[in-house]
């Protein structure tokens, strides 16, 4: 059996790369590890940290779109040191008009779901403590929109919208 240390990178197939550069950089502060222009990609870490943790390589403007109904990767997250990074950061993606999905106190977690250019779903998050999910029956499916974000949907606001009759 393998025992991998942990997740190394994540590999993201993108419309234009000049804007999912930007982004990544600009709005979550990631560093250009090697820019490879010959097959349109760039590598991507946290401080540095790794040779890179996302690499992003250009499919072109014609390819296909998400959908909501197929196998596939649901989001990446990133964590933060703490509660007063993820108030930051949502400050941040109200400033420069990051489409926020939907915010949740999970209980184990603190987080703020947004999408990127191509409208793959992200998540910034910070840990709870262990006194705080003591207050969760279960702390893996708390639904409580983060007190910070009262403007924009919660879990359980998403989850409602589904149960919902489709017309």
């Amino acid at each position: 059996m393998i025992h991998a240390e942990r997740i190394g990178h994540v590999v993201i197939k993108v419309r234009n790369l000049k804007r999912s550069r930007a982004f990544y950089t600009e709005v979550l502060g990631m560093d250009v590890m090697m820019e490879v222009p010959g097959i349109r990609a760039v590598f991507l870490a946290n401080n540095r940290r790794d040779h890179h943790e996302i690499a992003l390589f250009e499919v072109g403007a014609e390819a296909e779109g998400l959908r909501g109904k197929q196998i596939g990767l649901a989001h990446i997250a990133f964590r933060l040191r703490n509660e007063e990074d993820l108030r930051a950061a949502y400050k941040e993606f109200k400033e420069k008009d990051v489409p926020i999905s939907f915010t949740v106190d999970h209980g184990v977690t603190k987080s703020v779901y947004f999408r990127d250019p191509d409208g793959h779903e992200l998540e910034v998050y910070c840990d709870n403590s262990p006194e705080e999910m003591a207050k969760f029956k279960n702390p893996y499916l708390g639904m409580d929109k983060l007190d910070f974000a009262t403007g924009d949907p919660g879990l359980a606001d998403v989850i409602g919208q589904l149960e919902q009759p489709q017309h």
